[in-house]
């Protein structure tokens, strides 16, 4: 499947971080909710790749609190991409999540994701990206 460059409804945050010769070629936004009985804020967070990098903007658990992480990952530290199932706090219980995890020269990142199908399809887009 050949990709193509994404031109248009790329968040302005994401556009700044971009480099001159830098095309898009996948992005998703990831929406978190917190609170206990759906009470919670709404708030957009995202992953893109381009040509050159996986940029992302989320919200973690570190230990018992969330913590927002902005980053960048050039794709000659990725390993290698995963897909995991995971139990996450959700108001005031648990409920099925998922995770892309990217394992890097530094240790891995993880990125709670929608479905494991986000995961697999973010999973080939990279692949076909990192394959030259």
């Amino acid at each position: 499947m050949e990709l193509k460059p994404i031109e248009e409804g790329i968040p302005s945050d994401l556009n700044m971080q971009l480099m001159s010769n830098e095309k898009v070629y996948y992005f998703s936004f990831i929406t978190s909710k917190g609170g206990c009985g759906g009470s919670g804020k709404k708030e957009n967070y995202w992953i893109c790749l381009t040509n050159k990098r996986v940029l992302y903007k989320t919200k973690i658990m570190e230990g018992k609190v969330y913590v927002e992480k902005d980053g960048i990952l050039p794709f000659e530290k990725i390993s290698f991409l995963e897909v995991t199932e995971s139990q996450e706090p959700s108001g005031c219980g648990n409920k099925k999540g998922y995770q892309l995890r990217i394992s890097t020269s530094g240790g891995a990142l993880v990125i709670p994701i929608l479905t494991k199908e986000k995961g697999y399809e973010i999973r080939r887009v990279y692949s076909e990206l990192n394959k030259d």
